[in-house]
């Protein structure tokens, strides 16, 4: 509306202000309009795309509790299935593993045509694993590679049941798994990666060990041995200087009759003493730790096993 010439001030004011006035009239009547059609009814999808917004944004227990309410809401929902399985997924990325694990097992007890079951037992395997249950890990590993065989996580369940065996220092059933990776999917990629993988474990089973017994014996003979053996040279050094005072101030002590000396210094130097014999021990395994872990990661890295 355009004021006329001739209209009086008030007018004029009125008939601005009606222009200004009239897009949000149309505004609020089409978000009426919109909240009339969209915001009434709350359906199993609506129920759903909530969760998805809380799990998109990395809200993963408030993904869980719209997830549960549109299971709670709708129990007949062609959408139930989903829902476990992305309640399963935001325990797993919550690193709540125990309640990932039994959301995933629900899953597959009560939805046994589900598209998301081998997914879903994937997954469950994966959360035993994280939890260091790594028994039934590797148990559903090897069951979803030999139930579904054409399923993409049959190799990958392959590879994470070679990993688990590798974690209970099974060398012979971590390669077995690799092999039978090799023989069944022979092109892809995965196959490729475990050639390598293979390889490293051989070398993971050849890797020379230091004993801690020998390493306690030495530390036990000459202070500080046993820690030059496990190669930890500056402890070693150490070790050496403080038993080596103690022991010549006590019999420095012992030969010119200083008694009570030589048994204030036998009282305090003792516990450096035996100190460095389990030290030494300890030192031994650390080596043998530290060794296995960076062939392990070469193993992982040559798999490329990340989830």
């Amino acid at each position: 509306m355009i004021p006329h010439p001739r209209m009086s001030f008030g007018s004029r004011v009125n008939a601005f202000c009606l222009l200004l006035l009239t897009p949000l009239v149309f505004s609020v009547g089409h978000l009426s309009a919109y909240a009339a059609e969209k915001g009434i009814w709350l359906t199993d999808e609506v129920q759903i795309r909530l969760g998805d917004a809380f799990m998109d944004e990395g809200e993963y227990y408030r993904a869980v509790t719209e997830y549960k309410k549109m299971l709670i809401l709708f129990p007949d929902s062609q959408n139930a299935d989903y829902a476990w399985y992305k309640i399963g997924m935001a325990y797993y990325k919550g690193e709540e593993y125990q309640d990932c694990a039994e959301s995933f097992s629900s899953l597959r007890a009560k939805y046994k045509q589900s598209e998301y079951l081998d997914e879903a037992q994937f997954f469950e395997a994966l959360c035993f694993w994280r939890a260091e249950q790594l028994e039934p890990a590797r148990m559903l590993f090897d069951d979803l590679a030999r139930s579904h065989p054409d399923s993409r996580y049959a190799p990958l369940s392959l590879m994470g049941s070679s990993l688990v065996a590798l974690d209970e220092e099974n060398i012979a059933a971590s390669s077995s798994r690799l092999v039978q990776l090799i023989k069944r999917y022979p092109h892809e990629e995965s196959a490729q990666k475990a050639g390598k993988a293979i390889a490293l474990l051989h070398q993971y089973q050849e890797i020379p060990q230091k004993s801690e017994v020998l390493a306690a014996v030495l530390s036990a003979l000459v202070p500080g041995s046993g820690y030059m053996y496990a190669a930890h040279y500056g402890d070693g050094v150490t070790a050496f200087a403080i038993n080596g005072l103690w022991i010549t101030g006590a019999v420095t002590g012992i030969r010119a009759e200083y008694y009570a000396v030589a048994g204030v210094l036998v009282g305090v130097g003792l516990p450096f003493y035996l100190g460095n014999i389990y030290g030494s021990a300890n030192a031994a395994k650390k080596w043998n730790l530290k060794v296995k872990g960076e062939l392990r990661d070469r193993i992982y890295l040559a798999l490329d096993f990340r989830f």
